[in-house]
């Protein structure tokens, strides 16, 4: 699948005490327990060619130590003043954030969610605002031509002291940025530990567990994470981390931070080529840095606004049904999506991401967890069937014959079958 990004929002739960004897029952998620450091360089990116024929195939986390410090703005995102005052029309720029107090989505000014944020409990969590490309350069293991094209539009994420649920990336690679403040990031690999998978994408077979609180891990509940290895990084500002696919990743927020969060496909990225990747490896870095503004970005961010809209009317309608979402986003694209196996299956994947609880119909609640950076990787899934919607279009359309393609090939047909054929309708019909 072109992108399932799945994040679960932990809402604050009363735990009741149980008899684990494990020292990291009702403690933090990966405080206590087998705990592993992240290989670490320092000063600089790993390089090019083996980021990407070693550390993304072997599903390596690294940490680059202190790689943004140099870059030419670095210094302007040190304090939301600096930064309004640097960037000439950022205060008045309209951004969606997310309510966290609230669980909801909310439209302001950026210079009133800086006044905001550190008091109400407020996070942005949104695709890079335009206004504020020009002042982030791209990690040089990412600047490759051959790789670009395996990106998808970076998150910029804001925040006060936080701690975020569970995340979880089955298709990309992450890379992680940090531009100001300090994080801490566990990160626990379910390619070793298949079974702590299922936490953040649970077992519709099984019955439900309650939501997994990670400030306070219940071991009774979740017992595959008693003996798993917990490999942690506390980032500064500055730093970043490589997060691979298939590894659950957990971070908090230890002040106001600002970070960047890239996605790498994963299947694209195992397939670049090598010998553009050594030669842009091997090469300077470029003259003016690479930054976000240079990029094209346009295809990757159709915003399915609309689409959100359509779930809204869905949600609130007498009925709720699977049939009834397929009927209604068949209309919406104009293409019935059951006509096509390919559209089909994502369409399923994209309802199985929502339907959390897998009863066969999406609830108010469920919806109210698309938001912030889960809503931009469900709307990965969504790009990817707007796009297959949009080639089967075109291909039908490209096959689909004209009424005076159908026209000659009618008087063709009736031609070739009269046994008086002179020579010029054989050369006719030779040439067609």
């Amino acid at each position: 699948m072109y992108f399932s990004f799945v994040i679960f929002l932990v809402s604050t739960i009363n735990l009741i005490s149980c008899g684990s004897s494990n020292s990291g029952h009702l403690k933090p998620f990966g405080t206590v327990g087998s705990l592993m450091n992240i290989e670490e360089i320092n000063g600089e990116y790993p390089n090019i060619l083996k980021f990407f024929t070693h550390y993304v195939p072997k599903l390596e986390p690294i940490v680059s130590r202190q790689v943004l410090i140099n870059d030419m703005y670095y210094n302007i995102w040190q304090t939301d003043r600096e930064l309004e005052n640097e960037v000439d029309g950022l205060s008045k720029t309209n951004i969606n954030v997310e309510s966290l107090k609230e669980r909801k989505r909310i439209q302001m000014k950026f210079g009133d969610f800086f006044d905001q944020y550190t008091k109400e409990s407020l996070l942005l969590a949104d695709y890079v605002p335009e206004i504020l490309r020009k002042y982030i350069v791209v990690p040089r293991p990412l600047q490759c031509d051959e790789v670009v094209h395996a990106l998808q539009s970076p998150v910029l994420l804001i925040n006060s002291i936080n701690t975020s649920p569970l995340m979880f990336n089955d298709e990309h690679d992450f890379f992680f940025c940090l531009l100001r403040g300090n994080k801490r990031l566990v990160l626990v690999n379910t390619i070793q530990y298949p079974a702590a998978r299922q936490i953040v994408i649970p077992d519709k077979q099984k019955p439900r567990r309650p939501p997994l609180n990670p400030e306070n891990v219940d071991l009774n509940q979740y017992p595959e994470l008693e003996n798993v290895e917990y490999h942690v990084a506390n980032l500064t500002a500055g730093d970043c981390i490589f997060i691979p696919n298939g590894w659950i990743f957990q971070e908090r927020s230890l002040d106001s931070t600002i970070s960047i969060l890239y996605n790498i496909n994963h299947k694209q990225a195992l397939q670049l080529n090598l010998e553009e990747l050594k030669t842009c490896s091997e090469s300077d870095p470029l003259d003016s840095p690479l930054t976000l503004d240079r990029i094209d970005w346009t295809a990757i961010e159709s915003d399915p606004e609309n689409i959100r809209d359509v779930i809204m009317n869905l949600i609130n309608s007498p009925t709720n049904t699977y049939e009834k979402w397929q009927d209604a986003f068949s209309k919406y694209f104009t293409f019935d999506l059951t006509s096509d196996s390919d559209i089909s299956a994502i369409f399923d994947e994209f309802y199985g991401i929502i339907d959390i609880d897998g009863n066969g119909e999406v609830t108010t609640a469920e919806i109210e967890q698309i938001n912030g950076v889960h809503q931009h990787h469900i709307s990965d899934v969504l790009y990817e069937l707007m796009n297959l919607v949009d080639e089967k279009r075109k291909l039908a359309s490209a096959t689909a014959p004209t009424t005076e393609d159908e026209n000659a090939q009618e008087t063709i047909e009736n031609e070739e079958s009269s046994d008086n054929e002179d020579e010029d309708l054989h050369n006719y019909k030779t040439d067609l």
